[in-house]
């Protein structure tokens, strides 16, 4: 399978393990050590730090000319950026809003062939279609080939501590609650 590049703010851990397990290169993008090293440990071939202005042209060299497929979690202008990791023919897929919407220009994609699928935008996805794909998801974790990527817990009473955390971008893959139901 070509080349993808996936991350960012929602969901990026699963998201590579599901590109791995389907067989694909996987070139994730995250903006800390932390996360990148994370990523790797997931399987992604290759990782690129977001925060640094050459990162498009990183992901163009890692993919041989552009991804295949991206999958952008952030929204917003990094989101929309993302388009130019593309190769001509490409495939984009929004599904966060951590900065706003995503706004590539339909008629430049177009030009250049790019597929853009905003599921945000088109609406949610049928019952059935829904079902079918948790009931796929459940069945991997169940066979361990998907599993999230727990980075902290806190105690209940902590939960305003856990908010700032998530909302400083400080976490690494999912933070729980932890209920003490004595």
């Amino acid at each position: 399978m070509g080349a993808g590049l996936g991350g960012g703010r929602r969901g990026g851990a699963l998201l590579v393990q599901l590109a791995v397990d389907a067989g694909a290169r996987v070139v994730a993008a995250a903006s800390s050590d932390a996360k990148l090293s994370l990523a790797r440990k997931l399987g992604a071939e290759a990782v690129v730090d977001y925060t640094r202005a050459d990162w498009i042209e990183q992901v163009r060299e890692a993919t041989g000319g552009g991804a295949a497929l991206v999958y952008d979690g952030a929204g917003g202008a990094l989101g929309t950026a993302t388009v130019d990791a593309l190769a001509d023919g490409g495939r984009f897929v929004t599904y966060g809003t951590a900065d706003g919407f995503a706004a590539p220009d339909r008629e430049s994609a177009a030009h250049r062939g790019i597929r853009l699928h905003m599921p945000l935008m088109d609406g949610p996805p049928n019952q059935k279609t829904a079902r079918a794909l948790l009931g796929s998801a459940l069945e991997r974790a169940a066979q361990g080939r998907l599993r999230p990527a727990i980075g902290a817990t806190y105690p209940l009473e902590q939960a305003a501590e856990a908010h700032r955390s998530l909302a400083a971008r400080t976490t690494v893959g999912k933070s729980l609650l932890l209920i003490n139901d004595k």
